[in-house]
């Protein structure tokens, strides 16, 4: 009876082998690896979705905001453009000088091509972009009349522009001003404003548009009045009116960062803060723009003329007027390396926008 009892306490007694516990311990690492690479696998992936969708809205918000201002580009402006002085438009955005000594057009779609270094694309240059439009919350979507303008006693290089009464009452300083005659459509500055129904242009204004009263030729004041027979050129006739607009661009800078720059109209802010850079995604390697004129043709620069290359004596900068849409490719980097591929992830995002407004005045 005893025997029995040890007989059945050994077989219960009884054991894994060796072999079999070397291949439950195999099949544990397959098992536990598997399920580590898999996890690992989720963690890149989520991490690179993560990384995508930063990236994505980087460069979506900033294709919105230039998209928003294409769609406003010529908005009851002047679908010719507005006369500034000789060269102040290649002093302020960057892009070739014109060889003439005539005034320039600044006209609703301003662009250069392959303008500037980014330290994240060296062996490439980005484009410029930039939008003006009328401010049709101003002054209650009203333009300022315009009945004469006057020398300033003591300040003979000031134009002195003339409206009926109060109707200048929401005008401001460093305002920018688009005056329409049936002679001439000028942009200005605001440089001070005595009455409501006054405002004052004085050259040496924070962005140097104005020009002086007293001046000759292709320097003086086209604000000046006409007054037949003496004076018919190089002035303007009264009546006329007052637009308050917008000038826009976009560019990048060197660290690759996607600024929108804005020209003026930030009153109270003082003359050194007239040109202000808002910055709007970061990471851009490259940032290109292609333009669709009105006979369907494309082309990476409309004034660039036959030769193809800006700053050449057949530029012809009144051809942005033709711009019926503007297609904008935007390159950006990722901060991160991917796990996977061993470098940075890079997203090209692409936007096609109308320009329906270049091709009438409204308001």
């Amino acid at each position: 009876m005893k025997k029995k009892i040890l007989n059945s306490r050994s077989s219960s007694e009884s054991g894994f082998s060796l072999v079999e516990t070397i291949v439950a311990m195999i099949i544990f690492m397959i098992v536990t690896g598997t399920i580590y690479g898999m996890l690992q696998i989720g963690l890149i992936d989520r991490n690179r979705a993560s990384r995508h969708s930063d990236v994505l809205k980087n460069a979506r918000a900033a294709m919105h905001l230039i998209g928003r201002d294409a769609l406003n580009a010529g908005l009851s402006y002047n679908k010719n453009g507005a006369i500034v002085p000789d060269d102040f438009i290649s002093d302020k955005l960057g892009i070739p000088d014109d060889l003439d000594d005539e005034r320039d057009i600044l006209t609703s779609v301003i662009g250069g091509n392959n303008l500037f270094f980014d330290i994240l694309n060296p062996e490439a240059r980005t484009d410029l972009l930039a939008f003006a439009y009328r401010d049709t919350d101003f002054n209650a979507g009203d333009v300022i009349s315009l009945n004469n303008a006057t020398g300033v006693t003591g300040a003979i290089s000031t134009v002195r522009l003339q409206s009926a009464q109060n109707e200048a009452r929401n005008a401001k300083t460093f305002d920018l001003y688009l005056v329409e005659s049936d002679s001439s459509q000028v942009a200005v500055m605001a440089t001070a404003l005595l009455t409501q129904s006054a405002i004052d242009i004085t050259p040496g204004d924070p962005l140097g548009i104005n020009q002086p009263l007293d001046g000759s030729g292709a320097g003086a004041s086209l604000l000046r009045k006409c007054a037949p027979p003496a004076l018919t050129e190089n002035c303007t006739t009264y009546v006329a009116s007052v637009k308050r607009f917008f000038w826009i661009a976009y560019k990048v800078n060197s660290d690759g960062t996607l600024v929108r720059i804005t020209f003026g109209n930030n009153t109270g802010a003082g003359a050194a803060a007239q040109i202000q850079e808002m910055p709007v995604a970061y990471n851009i390697e490259d940032f290109q723009v292609k333009y669709i004129l009105e006979d369907g043709s494309t082309t990476e620069n409309p004034a660039a003329g036959a030769d193809g290359v800006a700053g050449t004596a057949d530029d012809q900068p009144s051809k942005f007027n033709l711009v019926r849409q503007i297609a904008v490719t935007i390159k950006v980097q990722a901060n991160e390396t991917d796990e996977q591929l061993g470098e940075l992830e890079k997203i090209t995002l692409n936007g096609t926008f109308s320009t329906r407004n270049l091709e009438y005045d409204a308001g």
